[in-house]
């Protein structure tokens, strides 16, 4: 495999009570934004409506938001098809608890902006916030259930201190994540559970990488203390860390600039997941196992 960094060697565990200050005071922050800022949960948890817009001429996608936001609605997401002919709009409870007659509202609007394009309103669907509520519960199950099930697996496979210490490594990446979403008020869609559950995917997958090298190294490396075999085997994988994750963040780093809006806010939680999920397999997980054997040691 290609070294990016080739050689290094560099004391990761020796930093780790700084380590613990920052991720404690990011998870403490983030845990702040979630409980008092909120999730600005989308139509898919919250309820709500979804319209399927025809014209027969091209529209661009910022003249029908900007007839939304004219109308009230600030939140609506707008997905263009058919290149500019067809439109998906998702719009909260809100705006027809305010106008019940929204719908038909926004069709006598869009034929006074677009006379000669002769929209129509092809389907209309309605999320009832019970619907929304169990997915959300669904969504917690499955999170927590998931998490379960990784800390059974990487401790039946390497240690249970391994197994732990990537789960807290999961959770600290998925808390602190979550507030990134809370602080930017990124509508919660499917698609942003989906990137959770990606980022918690590359979280565990670059805990096991490190786990499994360190593994390998209490084999080879009899004679040297536990710190010794930590460093060497988060150095030796350091390269394909951090190539895997630049890799992957130079393609969400081009979803979130060129994509329509859902597919940004995808890319910007994938990229900042992915910074904090590189950072946590680095220097938490480790870090974690080192104190644990220092008051427990392995036999």
């Amino acid at each position: 495999m290609i070294r990016l960094i080739p050689e290094t060697n560099i004391n990761f565990i020796q930093g780790r009570r700084f380590t613990y200050i920052l991720s404690g005071l990011l998870f403490l922050l983030s845990l702040l934004f979630i409980l008092f800022r909120g999730l600005n949960y989308g139509i898919d948890f919250s309820g709500g409506t979804v319209l399927h817009l025809s014209f027969q001429e091209p529209v661009k996608t910022e003249e029908v938001r900007s007839i939304l936001e004219a109308m009230g609605v600030k939140s609506a997401v707008v997905q263009k098809y058919a290149e500019g002919y067809e439109f998906i709009v998702k719009i909260g409870p809100a705006a027809y608890q305010k106008s019940p007659s929204f719908s038909s509202d926004l069709l006598a609007e869009l034929k006074n902006r677009f006379p000669n394009s002769q929209p129509e309103i092809l389907k209309e669907e309605t999320v009832g916030p019970r619907i929304g509520k169990e997915l959300q519960r669904n969504t917690l199950i499955a999170l927590f259930l998931g998490i379960i099930g990784i800390l059974i697996y990487v401790s039946f496979r390497f240690d249970f201190r391994f197994g732990t210490g990537a789960v807290l490594a999961l959770i600290h990446d998925a808390v602190i994540t979550t507030g990134f979403v809370s602080f930017l008020q990124i509508p919660v869609n499917i698609p942003v559970v989906a990137a959770l559950l990606t980022i918690i995917g590359y979280s565990v997958n670059d805990s096991i990488v490190v786990s499994d090298r360190v593994r390998e190294n209490l084999k080879k490396m009899r004679k040297d203390n536990f710190l010794t075999i930590l460093n060497r085997s988060i150095n030796e994988t350091l390269s394909r860390t951090v190539l895997t994750s630049l890799t992957t963040i130079l393609v969400t780093v081009i979803l979130s600039i060129f994509g329509a809006a859902e597919i940004k806010d995808f890319g910007r939680i994938m990229t900042f997941g992915i910074i904090v999920g590189t950072y946590s397999s680095i220097y938490i997980v480790c870090a974690i196992v080192f104190d644990w054997q220092r008051k427990s040691p392995m036999r």
